[in-house]
């Protein structure tokens, strides 16, 4: 069973508690000789602490090499060595479990190959669950308390028409995109134009979508719906028995009015069926004649 080595000790448990990477090394491969364990690799991180993973770089190294199946059993002084952050000893049983690879504490006696060791794992794997799931419904909260303040959420990026910068916490309005959503409601509204109208002009316009992608049917009626355009943030999008909106802090780009306007139009508006494909194997047909 190829076995990984993980050493850690940061520069003040070496000298308050006399912690020592080759005092470590020393007992688990001499632990690893016992059990007949060849080491695949030693992996040390030394003067760095375990407040998280991604920061050392050792037991990055070590968890690429358990996903690969380099790494079959995972051997470690003490849990802490590994982890103290019970998010991140989640993170790692879960990889751990997923890749078929062992793990084992000399100090804790824990070997996952003896019964009692898998036992002491699936404990540690129950309070694992039930702190996940802690975070789980914090982050909810979190996030219902925000939209509730006035805050937009962003989840992946800004509504087309608004920006928002790293680490604050209200979009603003980006000039050029706020121009097109004015245009988008005007050519709906007022011009009375299709949305197909709308998307070849956009495209021919060259005008690119937030993703720097060409427009299509979907983009622009996500605009037309888009209350953000009025003030409002928006939360639970996807998920319509959820959805919820609240007055937001950012600036609106135009007023109810017009934005009604287009709601009352869309409701009325004609459901378009896509075209149905034969089902021959022609990839061709009902192009070329």
């Amino acid at each position: 069973m190829e076995t990984g080595i993980y050493v850690r000790v940061s520069t003040e448990e070496q000298v308050q508690e006399g912690f020592s990477i080759r005092g470590q090394e020393e007992k688990l491969k001499a632990y690893s000789r016992i059990k007949d364990w060849p080491i695949a690799d030693i992996y040390i991180d030394e003067g760095i602490s375990a407040k998280n993973i991604k920061d050392r770089p050792a037991v990055n190294r070590l968890i690429e090499d358990v996903k690969t199946g380099r790494v079959k059993n995972v051997l470690v002084y003490k849990i802490d060595r590994l982890t103290r952050s019970t998010a991140d000893l989640v993170y790692l049983v879960d990889v751990f479990n997923q890749h078929d690879c062992a793990f084992n504490s000399l100090m804790e006696s824990i070997d996952t190959q003896t019964a009692s060791g898998r036992m002491f794992l699936k404990i540690i794997g129950i309070f694992a669950e039930f702190e996940r799931e802690n975070i789980i419904e914090r982050v909810k909260m979190g996030r219902e308390r925000k939209v509730q303040e006035g805050y937009s959420l962003c989840s992946s990026h800004a509504s087309y028409g608004y920006d928002r910068e790293p680490g604050k916490k209200i979009q603003t309005i980006n000039d050029d995109e706020a121009t097109i959503v004015r245009e988008i409601y005007d050519m709906y509204v007022n011009q009375n134009m299709s949305l197909i109208s709308m998307v070849r002009l956009l495209n021919l316009r060259k005008v690119p979508t937030k993703k720097n992608k060409l427009w299509d049917r979907k983009n622009v009626k996500n605009i037309l719906t888009n209350s953000s355009y009025i003030g409002k943030v928006r939360h639970f999008i996807d998920d319509k028995p959820k959805y919820s909106e609240a007055d937001g802090l950012h600036e609106p780009i135009i007023d109810e009015e017009l934005f009604e306007a287009a709601q009352k139009k869309l409701a009325h508006a004609p459901s378009v069926t896509r075209t149905k494909r034969p089902l021959d194997a022609n990839y061709y047909m009902g192009f070329l004649y």
